[in-house]
């Protein structure tokens, strides 16, 4: 199966220099937990997830109305070809602990995200989303 076949097929973005709270905004409208971010030409240069504006920015007591997503986005941005198999952005996905991926075309524009959620309704409760689930759950640093 490839990635297009279980890939959400909207692309939501935001400005690099917007502030925290019209992305939260944006998010909640949109009813997305990612958001791409763009500079000025338009250029994609992160993402923001609900997740970096809760963990990073509401737990570290940011000003959600002053800061801007720059301050909270994650710059490098992690991604698959829509034409990849499923497995492969599967693997990708616990490889580096990512509940969402951008997906792009060959050309390199991007043309949707493959969630976590994406994955379990295309695949169902199979072991391979029980697995998925467990990696990218696990703590990124030990307590």
């Amino acid at each position: 199966m490839q990635v297009s076949e279980a890939m959400s097929g909207s692309c939501q973005t935001v400005q690099a220099d917007s502030k925290l709270k019209a992305a939260a905004q944006i998010m909640r409208d949109a009813d997305v937990g990612m958001l791409l971010v763009n500079d000025e030409s338009g250029r994609v240069i992160g993402t923001i997830t609900d997740r970096d504006i809760t963990i990073r920015a509401v737990a570290e007591q940011v000003d959600l109305d002053a800061a801007g997503v720059r301050e909270c986005m994650t710059k490098d941005v992690v991604s698959c070809y829509e034409d990849d198999d499923i497995s492969d952005a599967i693997h990708l996905m616990e490889d580096k602990q990512l509940r969402r991926l951008l997906v792009c075309n060959r050309q390199g524009e991007p043309v949707g995200v493959l969630a976590q959620a994406d994955i379990a309704r295309k695949l169902g409760r199979s072991e391979i989303t029980g697995e998925l689930l467990q990696e990218v759950s696990k703590p990124s640093h030990p307590h």
